[in-house]
């Protein structure tokens, strides 16, 4: 997610629930690969793993 998805999802979640969506890498956005090489698609899926195991406090099953 990027800071404009995020910002969207604030406002339809409403003021009541505003600060649950929150950037998956804490104050990273994930880069977008599309029309880019292998290796930016790789780098992408090892960020999202990243987050993964922060937004999961490492419990991955």
């Amino acid at each position: 997610m990027d800071v404009s998805v995020l910002a969207a999802l604030q406002v339809v979640c409403g003021p009541e629930n505003e600060n649950k969506p929150r950037l998956y890498l804490g104050d990273r956005d994930v880069p977008d690969p599309m029309g880019q090489d292998d290796a930016a698609f790789h780098e992408c899926a090892v960020l999202m793993e990243v987050g993964t195991v922060l937004h999961t406090g490492g419990r991955i099953t």
